[in-house]
C-alpha cells in the first residue's frame, strides 16, 4: 500500500481543495493510505466542512499552525514540520498544491527523501500585474522549488512557457469535475436574464471591474440583476461600491456558499473579470448548467471558454467591453441559448473527473514504493 500526502493551504472547499478531493476519491482505499495537510487559517465552519469532506473520502487530515498564506518567519517552522512529518511517516508520494505549499513542501519532502514529489501549479505569483522586483523574486522562488520535485503538473498549457527547461517532468492535466455529483436541476425560466458570478472576491478576480461593467449595463437595462456568490478580502469594497453607485436593487452579495448548484440553475449568464486565472472550475460548473460566460482573455481561461462559441472574452480591466458582451447575450436570446448548449457539450467532454484522475493515478502508480 502506498502512502500519499497532499499539502494545501486553506481548509476550505474552493477549487484546489475540490481537485484533491476528486483525486482521493479515485484512489482505491486498499491501495493508498491518504493524508492531507492544511493550514489552520480559516473560519471554523468552513474548516470543519472541509475536514469532513476529506474524511469521507478516507483521508487523514492534519492541521498546521505554521503553514500560512503570507510570507514570514513561520515558513521555516512549516518546512521543518513537513520535513519531520515526512521522515516519521515515510510517505511514498508527496503532492503539493499552489505556490506556498509548493515551495515549502517540495523542498522539505525532497530533503526528507520522499521517493516521489509531485507539484500542481494552480496559479503563478508572477503575472503581468506584478512589477519588478517582486516578479523576479516570485519567479526565482518557483524555479528553485521546481528543482525539488519529480513531476510538475500544469492545469493549463499557457503556463508551459515558464517551465520549458524542466523538460519531460512537466505535463498538463486539466482540472475535472465529477458531473454525477451535480444534481439534475431543471433550469428556471426567467422573464429577464439574470447574471451570476461565483468565486472569491479578491485581487485575481478583480470584482470592482465587474461592478463597473454592471453599472454601465444597468444604465441601459435597469431590470438586469446579478448575484455575486463568494467572499474574500474585497467583499467590503464591493459592498461599498454597490451602495455608492446605486446598485443595491441590481446586485446581490450572497457571501460564501458550500452548495452553489441552485444558483447556476436559476441564472442565465455567467460573468467574471479576472486579471489572472489559471483555470477556473466555476466556468466548467457554469457550462454544465448551460450558462454561457462573459470573461477575460487571460492565462488558462481561453482553454475553457471558446471565444464566440461558448462565451465572449475580452482584455482584462475593460468594463466597457465586458458590459458590451453582457448586453449582447442579454438582448440575443437565441445566441445565449446556443452558446449555453455549446458550453455544456464542451465542458462535459473535456473536463471530467475521470479524465483528470486517470492521469494523476498514472503518475502515482509509477512512483517507487518504500
Amino acid at each position: 500500500m502506498k502512502k500519499i500526502l497532499h499539502i494545501q493551504v486553506l481548509p476550505k472547499l474552493s477549487g484546489v481543495q475540490k481537485i484533491s478531493l476528486e483525486i482521493f476519491r479515485a484512489l482505491p482505499d486498499d491501495q493508498y493510505q491518504k493524508w492531507v495537510l492544511f493550514s489552520t487559517e480559516c473560519d471554523a465552519g468552513d474548516r470543519n466542512a472541509c475536514i469532513q469532506a476529506f474524511e469521507q473520502v478516507g483521508a487523514k487530515v492534519l492541521l498546521s499552525k505554521n503553514l500560512k498564506r503570507s510570507i514570514g518567519l513561520s515558513d521555516f517552522a512549516a518546512a521543518r514540520e513537513i520535513y519531520k512529518l515526512c521522515r516519521k511517516e515515510r510517505f511514498d508520494i508527496v503532492h503539493t498544491h499552489s505556490t506556498k505549499p509548493g515551495i515549502i513542501g517540495r523542498i522539505a519532502a525532497t530533503l526528507a527523501r520522499v521517493p516521489k514529489v509531485v507539484h500542481t501549479v494552480h496559479g503563478l505569483a508572477f503575472h503581468r500585474y506584478v512589477r519588478f522586483p517582486r516578479w523576479q523574486f516570485y519567479w526565482a522562488c518557483e524555479m528553485f522549488a521546481s528543482l525539488f520535485c519529480h513531476r510538475i503538473i500544469m492545469v493549463n498549457k499557457y503556463y508551459g512557457r515558464y517551465f520549458k527547461w524542466f523538460g519531460k517532468k512537466v505535463t498538463t492535466i486539466y482540472n475535472g469535475i465529477d458531473f454525477n455529483q451535480f444534481p439534475q436541476i431543471e433550469k428556471s425560466e426567467n422573464n429577464f436574464p439574470k447574471l451570476l458570478f461565483v468565486g472569491r472576491l479578491d485581487e485575481p478576480k478583480d470584482p470592482i471591474t465587474l461592478l463597473q461593467a454592471l453599472q454601465r449595463v444597468t444604465q441601459i437595462e435597469p431590470r438586469l440583476t446579478c448575484t455575486l456568490v463568494g467572499d474574500g478580502e474585497k467583499y467590503a469594497e464591493c459592498k461599498t461600491f454597490i451602495e455608492a453607485h446605486g446598485l443595491t436593487e441590481n446586485v446581490t452579495l450572497s457571501g460564501w456558499q458550500n452548495n452553489v448548484t441552485h444558483y447556476y440553475a436559476s441564472h442565465d449568464i455567467f460573468v467574471a473579470s479576472s486579471i489572472y486565472e489559471s483555470f477556473g472550475l466555476m466556468f466548467v460548473e457554469a457550462g454544465y448548467y448551460f450558462l454561457p460566460s462573459v470573461a477575460t482573455n487571460v492565462e488558462g481561461i481561453p482553454e475553457i471558454i471558446q471565444d464566440n462559441k461558448t462565451g465572449f472574452l475580452c482584455e482584462p480591466r475593460n468594463p466597457d467591453k465586458i458590459a458590451e458582451n453582457i448586453l449582447r447575450l442579454v438582448h440575443e436570446m437565441g445566441l445565449r441559448k446556443k452558446m449555453g448548449q455549446a458550453a455544456h457539450a464542451y465542458v462535459t467532454e473535456q473536463f471530467t473527473a475521470q479524465k483528470m484522475t486517470e492521469q494523476y493515478k498514472a503518475i502515482y502508480e509509477n512512483a517507487p514504493h518504500r
